[in-house]
């Protein structure tokens, strides 16, 4: 099978809509914070030098990254809720954005995570479980 027709296999299954709707609102949190981070404006003089030009425009650059992962992030959240009632479609896309969000904060952030956060999130992915299960249950009911 070639590239082309697993991709259009992969595009018609339904779930890329919530895997890049999560991964780009993900993306925008972390975009978004990296060019809010005022760490470097409290240490920076009042004279303007090369890497305080460079910074501002790193920080641009950030926040246009921000605003278009956050298009992506409506585009494909629309796109979930076609596939899905919006009820299911924001539990995906609160879950995926989630595990995602954990993952981003260790990676770029050096966040931890201990034992508490870890069964807060088993306790909170248990509790959109039971709720998914009973939805999809109700609706199968209605047909």
């Amino acid at each position: 099978m070639n590239s082309h027709k697993l991709l259009g296999k992969i595009h018609k299954s339904r779930i890329i809509n919530p895997i890049v709707s999560s991964l780009s609102g993900t993306l925008a949190s972390v975009f978004f914070k990296k060019a809010s981070d005022i760490s470097f404006f409290k240490n920076a003089s009042i004279t303007v030098n090369p890497s305080w030009i460079v910074e501002i425009c790193l920080r641009l650059i950030y926040l246009f990254l921000f605003f278009i992962f956050n298009m992506l992030m409506i585009k494909y959240y629309i796109l979930l809720m076609k596939s899905y009632s919006a009820f299911i479609a924001t539990i995906l896309n609160f879950s995926l954005n989630f595990f995602l969000s954990a993952i981003f904060g260790t990676l770029f952030f050096n966040e931890k995570r201990n034992i508490f956060w870890v069964l807060g999130a088993s306790l909170i992915f248990l509790g959109l479980f039971i709720i998914m299960a009973d939805t999809v249950n109700e609706e199968n009911k209605k047909k």
